[in-house]
């Protein structure tokens, strides 16, 4: 197969051209044979100390195209009816783009210092290409929502879950490596993106009061929000931390302390704003933030979709808004569920309809078991795209559901 930068005359541009696009697709069908290798916050801590540039080189060259292509791959199994949508067509050009990108390298410039550096601006290009696919990829969401109504294929959902993990654990290594030995800034006492004693409460807190000031933005005022912490060791009102994101964590408790501060603030008890409480605890496998609230709950029936992408129980806020709206675009609780669920956590609901919600986020309480947690493209992952037609086998009367089909 040629080089992907074959040397071509002017007369053989395009017979040229239409050859290196046959040999990436080859080498993408190739390397997505290939399983990408999930790995530890404890083993990110040991890298983030030795810090040796041509082995993070040489892992994120191998590791990066493998995901990838795992990516490309699976964006191919969408219907028909999504792949046609402008802003899909964009998202699947940035990751071939990416793939093509990171082909140009091979593993004998592990060693090269002025090759180390062009790989560096490389990754630097890719973080900056892929800065607004989640919202990009949403757009192309809402173009079919708008021609199919609430038809959507179910793989959807499932394909979403798994491209966003994707997205996360990619945007993790290249800001690892980049704050390693790139332009970005390292925190002190941090190695690389990872925080060795992240402290929970200063997290949360923060979290709180951004949630505070925007609805106190909409609402013009907001609950009192009360955090208690408790530690296997401390006690009560003892100290916890944990190795962690400190970016992901406040995602994470940003969005719950949001909802909860807004079905709070909209379903006052006997005229008063009933107050949201936090609960931080540390055992013996987990750390344990819960979210209580009391918003009057949520359904059971409506309880399945809050995962939903774009399902939200707020209206669509304006698109031309200044201030970040408090709730309405159905992609905050679902994004932070993988959030958490990439390193071997997760979050849930529990939810008392007349009553309010608590919802929690577990995180391993042990570096060496926050491992990441990514998707295989294989067979399996491709009859789920493949059943074609999703056809009822409960029946409960008054319930007829849509019949979804390719």
């Amino acid at each position: 197969c040629c080089g992907i930068n074959a040397e071509y005359g002017s007369g053989d541009f395009f017979l040229t051209m239409q050859s290196n696009i046959r040999c990436l697709s080859t080498l993408l069908d190739k390397t997505s044979l290939y399983r990408p290798s999930p790995i530890t916050v404890a083993q990110l801590i040991e890298f983030g100390k030795k810090r040796n540039e041509s082995q993070s080189y040489g892992f994120l060259h191998h590791e990066l195209s493998i995901r990838i292509s795992h990516m490309v791959k699976e964006l191919h199994m969408l219907p028909d009816a999504l792949l046609q949508q402008p802003s899909v067509k964009l998202v699947k050009d940035m990751y071939i783009k990416t793939f093509e990108d990171l082909a140009e390298f091979d593993e004998s410039g592990m060693y090269d210092e002025q090759n180390l550096g062009k790989f560096t601006r490389r990754l630097q290009n890719i973080k900056r290409r892929h800065q607004t696919v989640v919202e990009t990829m949403a757009e192309g969401i809402l173009e079919l929502k708008k021609e199919s109504g609430d038809r959507f294929d179910p793989s959807i959902n499932y394909f979403l879950d798994r491209f966003y993990t994707s997205r996360i654990a990619i945007r993790v290594l290249i800001s690892n490596h980049l704050v390693l030995f790139g332009p970005e800034e390292e925190c002190p006492g941090h190695y690389g993106v990872i925080d060795p004693s992240l402290d929970v409460h200063d997290i949360v807190d923060d979290a709180a009061s951004s949630a505070k000031y925007l609805c106190n933005h909409h609402y013009g005022d907001s609950p009192s929000i009360e955090i208690q912490t408790y530690s296997r060791n401390g006690g009560e009102n003892g100290d916890v931390s944990v190795v962690y994101i400190a970016s992901h964590l406040h995602h994470m408790c940003f969005e719950l302390i949001k909802n909860a501060l807004r079905a709070s603030i909209e379903h006052p008890l006997n005229g008063e704003v009933p107050q949201v409480k936090v609960l931080i605890a540390q055992g013996k496998r987990d750390i344990s933030i819960k979210v209580s609230d009391r918003g009057i709950g949520i359904p059971m029936k409506l309880q399945d979709r809050l995962f939903d992408y774009h399902y939200s129980t707020a209206p669509e806020p304006e698109k031309d808004s200044r201030i970040p709206p408090l709730a309405g675009f159905g992609y905050g609780l679902p994004l932070s569920r993988l959030y958490a669920r990439y390193l071997n956590g997760n979050i849930r609901l529990v939810s008392v309809e007349g009553y309010g919600t608590d919802a929690v986020i577990y995180l391993q309480n042990f570096s060496e078991n926050a491992s990441e947690v990514l998707p295989l493209f294989n067979k399996t992952s491709q009859a789920k795209y493949q059943i074609g037609t999703m056809v009822q086998d409960w029946n409960v009367a008054g319930s007829l559901r849509p019949i979804w089909s390719h």
